[in-house]
């Protein structure tokens, strides 16, 4: 069964993206922040990051070129899942190497087809 961590501080969206990730049969682990999103990354090595840009302790975007730096993983396939708007933090997500962007609120059939392009489902 694939691995895929899903990090949010909400609990609530946590909780309706693991449902959905549970549909696709993902094994799914949760953060609450981005040090957590590191070491799960480095311990369990999903195929899979689904993560918010703004995360407690260490944001997204730097969570990001963290796991990006890691030479010792397969590199997961990362989307970000926000609803921050700023051209400028989506650029810098994209360039910093995420596979894709989602904006607040989303639902399954949004998932379903960015897992799609992504070849994950």
């Amino acid at each position: 069964m694939p691995k895929c961590i899903i990090a949010d501080d909400s609990k609530v969206i946590r909780m309706i993206l693991i449902k959905i990730m549970d549909n696709f049969r993902y094994d799914v682990l949760e953060a609450e922040d981005g040090e957590d999103v590191v070491e799960l990354c480095e311990q369990h090595e999903p195929q899979l990051i689904i993560m918010d840009t703004k995360l407690p302790i260490l944001d997204g975007i730097d969570a990001l070129y963290k796991i990006r730096d890691m030479q010792r993983i397969e590199q997961p396939k990362i989307i970000f899942c926000s609803s921050v708007t700023d051209p400028d933090k989506i650029r810098e997500a994209l360039d910093g190497g995420a596979d894709d962007y989602i904006m607040k609120p989303f639902d399954e059939e949004i998932i379903a087809s960015k897992l799609e392009i992504l070849d994950l489902i």
